[in-house]
């Protein structure tokens, strides 16, 4: 009974560890731009770094090494290196890249189905010192916002967006705010790593094979 308890914990465990939101958020605005790593309750920001103090920071002094050139015998006369063997006709590493794209696209298709968007915000303003041309973009960005929101919906889980488009004649130029965040559970990105890691990795091996034809050519040689 302990045993069971036990293992019963650790799946509990695994299993709420794998419920767990992992993605990134991004906002861009008037104070830059903002790269944040979401695990779950947590937010570290990735871009801009945090900078070290000047007062403790020091430059490493960076020791130069002499290389000894060691003599070298000189070539003889007339010799002439021998040319490489053939190697086996083996295929390309370009030619079996391009066949892991049918599996990175289906990975691709997996992944835009999985990831939830949880926070999608934009707000603009438009304005500019010509009001004609001021009213003539804004009605552009309402147009352009009205076919995009289609596309995002279709394709993404939006739990909660937000778009707000604004006209100011007392701004000379244009102003953007835009937030957004995307996650991913645990669970999912270990599904979607192991199925399509495991598929990714038996295309290559089966990539790299010399086809039988050719090899029993060569092997009549």
């Amino acid at each position: 009974m302990t045993f069971l308890k036990v293992l019963l914990a650790i799946l509990l465990v695994l299993w709420l560890f794998s419920l767990v939101r992992i993605g990134g958020r991004v906002s861009y605005g008037q104070a830059g731009l903002f790269i944040y790593l979401l695990m779950g309750p947590v937010k570290l920001q990735l871009f801009p770094a945090a900078k070290e103090s000047e007062g403790n920071w020091k430059p490493r002094a960076r020791k130069q090494k002499k290389k000894k050139e060691k003599g070298k015998p000189p070539a003889a006369e007339g010799h002439k290196k021998e040319p490489p063997k053939p190697k086996e006709d083996k295929p390309g590493t370009l030619s079996r890249l391009m066949k892991l794209l049918p599996v990175m696209g289906q990975a691709c298709g997996a992944l835009k189905r999985k990831i939830r968007v949880d926070d999608l915000e934009l707000e603009l303003v438009w304005g500019g010192t010509d009001p004609a041309a001021a009213a003539l973009s804004y009605g552009r960005a309402n147009a352009a916002m009205g076919m995009l929101w289609p596309i995002l919906d279709n394709n993404f889980k939006v739990k909660r967006h937000s778009f707000k488009i604004g006209l100011d004649y007392g701004i000379t130029e244009p102003m953007a705010e835009a937030r957004a965040a995307v996650t991913l559970t645990v669970g999912q990105i270990v599904a979607l790593g192991v199925h399509y890691g495991v598929k990714a990795l038996v295309t290559w091996i089966k990539s790299g094979r010399t086809p039988r034809k050719k090899q029993e050519a060569l092997s009549h040689e």
